[in-house]
């Protein structure tokens, strides 16, 4: 049986990161945990209750802006407006950034 997952990219690179840690494929990891959550008799521990969640997808939304702004770079002076943009998109990256070490 095949199954379908939605993670957000900070989601994935961290289930990546501890499947290779574990010598295991991100699906294998994924269902190897899965079923050991099910099998658990304790609560499972859910991301949305990490305080650290918001700080993640504020993260994953800057990385997406700027992606955004450099997938349209294609002339020089569209270059000029992006690289105009950088300097405040690096100060919001920062201030969660800071947030995200203040949780911690």
């Amino acid at each position: 049986m095949q199954k379908s997952v939605r993670l957000t990219p900070t989601a994935l690179a961290a289930i990546r990161e501890r499947a290779a840690q574990e010598s295991l494929t991100t699906s294998g990891f994924i269902a190897t945990a899965a079923l050991a959550a099910a099998l658990a008799d304790g609560p499972v521990g859910r991301p949305e209750t990490d305080p650290r969640r918001p700080l993640a997808e504020a993260l994953d939304r800057l990385a997406g802006e700027l992606r955004a702004l450099t997938n349209t770079v294609t002339e020089t002076e569209q270059a000029s407006n992006v690289l105009a943009v950088l300097p405040e998109l690096a100060q919001r990256v920062y201030a969660v950034l800071d947030a995200v070490l203040e949780a911690a």
